[in-house]
C-alpha cells in the first residue's frame, strides 16, 4: 500500500511509531487491528477485540475501505450474536490476513477452540489433535484423514477428510448412550475448496452410522446441501459457499414421528415435521468428514468445531 510505504519512511526519520497492515491504515485509525480499548483506536472503536464500528449499510464504512458486515459474520466476530459492524471483505479466505478467515463475506478473527465450554456434550472436537479422544477413524482405500492448520475457524487445526474413489470413506465416529427418542442439536463448521465437485457426498450422519441404515445426515447432491434420514425423504436443499466457512446446525428430534430442521448461517432451509427419524440400530453415534461418497470424482472436505448434545447450540458456543 502507498500510503503505508510512506508513512514507514517517515517513522523512519522521525521515531514515529507506524501502524499498517493490508487491512489496518486509514486516516490516522487502527482500523481492524486487534485492541483492548477504544483508547488505541482512534475515531474507531473497540469492539470485540478490534477496532471498528457499528453500522447498517456500507456507506458507513466505505471510507476506511470496509463493508457492513452481515449480522452472522459480526456474530462470529465477537462470538456472541452481534449487529452488523464494518470488517474487512472476502470472498474467499485467502483474501483474509493472517489470524483471519472468511465467513458469510467478511474477514472474522480466528476463533477459540469451544468443547472446553460443554463438558457434559454427546460429542465435541475442534481437531486439534490428528487422534482426538473419543472418535474413531475410519478410513477406505483411495481415502486420508488427518488435520491441517489451513484452513481453520478455530483452535490449532481442522478435520481434512478426502476420497478419491465411489464408496469412499474418510472419516471420525464418535459413540454415545442409545436413544429411541428426545432431542439432538448438532453444531459443525464446514469449508470446501473453490471448485471441488460435490455431487453424492455426506459429510455429517447422525444415527447408527456403520449400518445401512443410517439414521439422519447432511448430503451434498449435484453441489447442493441437503438433509435426508434414513426411512424419510426430506424437503430442501441450499447452496452452500465455497471457500469460505460456515455453519451448519440440526435439531433433530428422534422417533417415528420425528422433526427435523437444518440451518447454514442461521438461514432455515429445511423444516420436516412428522417423519421418521428412528432408524432400526437406534441413535447412538455420529460421523463427521466424509461418512460417504458416491461419486467418481475427487471429493475433499474441512470441518471444525464440531458439537452434538442434548441442549440447544448456537454456531458461536
Amino acid at each position: 500500500m502507498r500510503t503505508c510505504a510512506v508513512l514507514m519512511l517517515l517513522a523512519a526519520t522521525t521515531l514515529l511509531p507506524a501502524a499498517c497492515s493490508s487491512e489496518t491504515y486509514n486516516k490516522n485509525t487502527n482500523w481492524l487491528v486487534a485492541c483492548s480499548s477504544s483508547a488505541e483506536c482512534g475515531d474507531a472503536s473497540c469492539v470485540c477485540g478490534i477496532c471498528t464500528k457499528s453500522c447498517s449499510a456500507s456507506e458507513a464504512c466505505a471510507a476506511n475501505a470496509g463493508l457492513c458486515s452481515s449480522d452472522f459474520a459480526a456474530s462470529t466476530q465477537c462470538s456472541v450474536a452481534t449487529p452488523a459492524l464494518c470488517l474487512a471483505a472476502c470472498t474467499v479466505a485467502s483474501d483474509c490476513d493472517a489470524g483471519h478467515t472468511c465467513v458469510a463475506g467478511s474477514c472474522v478473527v480466528d476463533a477459540s477452540d469451544t468443547c472446553a465450554a460443554h463438558p457434559n456434550a454427546l460429542a465435541c472436537s475442534g481437531f486439534d489433535e490428528p487422534a482426538p479422544a473419543g472418535w474413531t477413524a475410519s478410513i477406505r482405500t483411495g481415502g486420508t484423514l488427518g488435520t491441517v492448520a489451513d484452513p481453520r475457524l478455530a483452535g490449532a487445526s481442522a478435520l481434512d477428510a478426502r476420497t478419491t474413489l465411489t464408496g469412499g470413506q474418510s472419516r471420525f465416529a464418535s459413540e454415545f448412550a442409545t436413544m429411541t427418542a428426545g432431542q439432538l442439536y448438532l453444531r459443525a463448521w464446514l469449508y470446501v475448496a473453490p471448485g471441488t465437485v460435490l455431487n453424492d457426498v455426506h459429510p455429517i450422519v447422525i444415527g447408527d452410522v456403520s449400518k445401512a441404515d443410517y439414521g439422519s445426515k447432511f448430503l451434498f447432491s449435484n453441489g447442493k446441501l441437503g438433509v435426508a434420514t434414513s426411512n424419510s425423504a426430506v424437503t430442501g436443499s441450499i447452496d452452500a459457499p465455497f471457500g469460505q466457512w460456515y455453519c451448519l446446525r440440526m435439531e433433530l428430534e428422534i422417533g417415528t414421528q420425528g422433526s427435523i430442521r437444518a440451518y447454514l448461517n442461521d438461514a432455515p432451509f429445511v423444516d420436516a415435521t412428522a417423519i421418521d427419524t428412528l432408524p432400526a440400530g437406534n441413535v447412538h453415534d455420529i460421523s463427521v468428514g466424509i461418512d460417504f461418497s458416491g461419486q467418481t470424482d475427487p471429493a475433499e472436505i474441512f470441518v471444525d468445531q464440531v458439537l452434538l448434545d442434548t441442549a440447544p447450540v448456537t454456531c458461536w458456543d
